[in-house]
């Protein structure tokens, strides 16, 4: 139960950064993970959603401002986003190739900002 909470308030967190900054005020349930608070702090609302299209609706390659903005915020991060949206019961059939379009993503945006 306290789990679910937690996953709950994450993903919400998460589409608040990529969906609707308005709602990034929203309180995360108690025992939510405060790495997560950094990690939103790094990532803008622009590059979240191209991210996000990126990775769980087909969209485009994210763009190279917002590689950098990616690595800056680095692989933990981005992990842990999409692990919680992955947490989610919609995503959950497409596991496999979302993780697969995440490790794409990162590769791509490393190598743009490692060649920089």
């Amino acid at each position: 139960m306290v789990k679910s909470t937690i996953v709950s308030s994450v993903l919400l967190l998460v589409f608040a950064v990529v969906l609707k900054p308005a709602l990034a005020a929203v309180e995360p349930a108690p025992g939510y993970d405060v790495s997560l608070e950094a990690c939103i702090k790094k990532m803008t609302q622009p590059c979240g959603l191209e991210l996000f299209h990126n990775i769980f609706h087909d969209g485009p390659d994210v763009s190279e401002s917002c590689c950098g903005i990616l690595v800056e915020m680095g692989d933990p991060c981005h992990s842990e986003f999409v692990d919680v949206v992955l947490s989610n019961d919609k995503f959950y059939a497409r596991t496999a190739d979302y993780l697969k379009r995440s490790l794409n993503a990162w590769k791509r945006c490393k190598s743009i900002v490692k060649g920089h």
